[in-house]
């Protein structure tokens, strides 16, 4: 793996929900196909805990195997997935804004021959991702 070949973008987004409600969304991972279109089923083969692996059909049929490498409960979780000789990973952060308003940072850092391309790629929806777990909390706090 070239190590020199990195890339990384995050992107940030305001809700008015508390870090526990953010949480709740992030853990019922059965029902992340309700607010991020890029997933069609998603299999936990264990608790939302640091080193469970996960596997995530996606639209296509494609299915994504990963692992959470970094789990803090109401602060984030970070996903590590292979592509080829590609690292990809995926930091899913909240931070308090105000008392009931918080952000959602979802950061990418790629590492590998195609980290630029691979980059770029899986993030291109985040936000419409966010948008879409934004909606999904304001509906469900309702």
């Amino acid at each position: 793996m070239n190590k020199n070949n990195v890339w990384s973008k995050s992107f940030e987004l305001n809700v008015n929900n508390t870090p526990e409600q953010i949480w709740q969304v992030f853990v019922d991972t059965a029902n992340w196909k309700q607010w991020n279109p890029g997933v069609k089923s998603i299999k936990i083969e264990g608790p939302f805990v640091s080193g469970t692996w996960f596997s995530m059909e996606l639209p296509d049929g494609e299915i994504v195997r990963s692992q959470l490498v970094d789990v803090a409960e109401e602060i984030h979780f970070i996903d590590e997935t292979l592509i080829g000789e590609t690292r990809v990973r995926v930091e899913h952060r909240i931070e308090v804004v105000n008392p009931g308003q918080s952000k959602f940072i979802y950061a990418i850092h790629t590492q590998g021959p195609d980290a630029q391309a691979f980059g770029e790629g899986i993030s291109s929806d985040f936000p419409h991702v966010m948008a879409g777990l934004a909606k999904y909390l304001a509906d469900k706090m309702v």
